[in-house]
């Protein structure tokens, strides 16, 4: 390792929720630039927040600046990564062993304060001090929003990579996580069936999701459940959950012995809710079942929010090859001087850079739609 400090390295960090394949793309980016470009690249900790901590700590005075690259230089790799630095240069090492697993080695974290254009000065100068050609930001909506901002008011080359189990990103076909986060719901839903099964139950699964209900569609379509809840059809009010209730009351009239219903977490519900979803829907199937001339009064309903389960876990293959794609679509962009700041994404099975502004793919829209067809088709009893 050299003694004195890289020039022109590339940044990366993570930002927002964490997403499994997050690690398989900074192993590919870090060995990438370090095999076949011979870029060095610094690892940015705690995301945004840990940029503007670093802007702050170099921002003081020229000795503070000196002491952080001093600090950088003198603990790289795996020793940056567990002393109190924001800022680490990446080596092999720091990056062996960790391709499949979830969350993020660099760690992540939200932070308001990067909203404010005098704080993203801030970290704009930071990164003109170290040298810094390029910064690659990995996360979701917020985190690529911020840097749009960036790549706006600075001269920075920034590329943004989509990660986020929501799939709530309509300029890309996937985000890093996705297919992660579906393996793991189905999982969830092979276990949850076991008891369902054995106990006549209907099972109300909360998903994550966000505004979207990309996860719950695709979740259902894998494995098998009866039915699925997603924002996309509006808000949900009395009348509505009854026909769903009458729907699972009619199917298991014809035979079925059990139901498992996915549900969205951005389905809103009209009046407004403060509880999860999934007790809300809950109560109101199970004040449905209960009533006296109902076909199964002894029926129960058993509501579960999924929760974080579904952000954690071993990336599958495809998150890690989707990973490894994002990163040399990042390599050739930011080294090509004829183009621009752009976001990573898959469209039509190839990966491309397409702008910030980008707007949404109409074959996301349709592609919902389509789902969500299949998905009535195949449930029906």
């Amino acid at each position: 390792m050299t003694d004195f400090f890289p020039e022109n390295p590339v940044a990366v960090l993570c930002s927002g929720g964490d997403a499994p394949g997050m690690n398989a793309f900074l192993r590919a980016l870090v060995r990438l630039g370090l095999n076949r470009h011979n870029v060095p690249v610094l690892g940015i900790k705690d995301g945004y927040r840990g940029l503007v901590k670093a802007a702050r700590q170099a921002g003081a005075s020229p000795v503070e600046l000196q002491q952080l690259k001093d600090a950088i230089v003198r603990n790289p790799g795996r020793k940056g990564m567990i002393e109190n630095q924001p800022v680490v240069l990446m080596d092999h090492a720091s990056v062996s062993g960790i391709m499949g697993k979830g969350g993020t080695v660099l760690g992540s974290a939200r932070c308001k304060e990067f909203e404010k254009r005098e704080v993203r000065a801030e970290v704009i100068a930071l990164l003109g001090a170290l040298g810094v050609r390029a910064l690659v930001v990995v996360g979701g909506d917020g985190s690529l929003a911020g840097a749009r901002c960036l790549a706006e008011e600075s001269g920075l080359r920034i590329i943004g990579v989509p990660a986020t189990i929501d799939n709530d990103l309509q300029f890309t076909e996937l985000s890093l996580g996705v297919d992660t986060a579906v393996h793991t719901l189905v999982w969830a839903v092979d276990h949850f069936i076991d008891t369902a099964r054995s106990h006549r139950r209907v099972m109300v699964l909360e998903t994550m999701g966000r505004e979207s209900g990309d996860l719950a569609r695709m979740a259902a379509l894998a494995s098998g459940a009866e039915m699925v809840i997603t924002p996309e059809g509006g808000p949900l009010d009395a009348a509505q959950i009854e026909k769903l209730a009458h729907r699972i009351e009619e199917a298991m009239i014809r035979g079925r012995g059990h139901a498992i219903v996915l549900l969205a977490e951005g389905v809103k519900f009209d009046p407004p809710q403060n509880r999860n979803g999934a007790y809300v829907l809950k109560d109101a199937f199970q004040k449905y079942f209960d009533r006296t001339e109902g076909a199964f009064s002894d029926l129960e309903v058993r509501p579960s929010v999924l929760g974080h389960l579904q952000r954690g876990g071993h990336a599958t293959p495809q998150d890690c090859i989707l990973a490894a794609r994002f990163a040399e679509k990042a390599w050739k962009s930011l080294l090509d001087p004829d183009c621009g700041n752009g976001i990573t994404a898959l469209r039509e099975n190839r990966v491309a850079l397409v702008p910030f502004d980008c707007p949404d793919m109409p074959e996301r829209a349709s592609a919902t739609r389509a789902m969500d067809d299949l998905h009535e088709a195949l449930s029906f009893w």
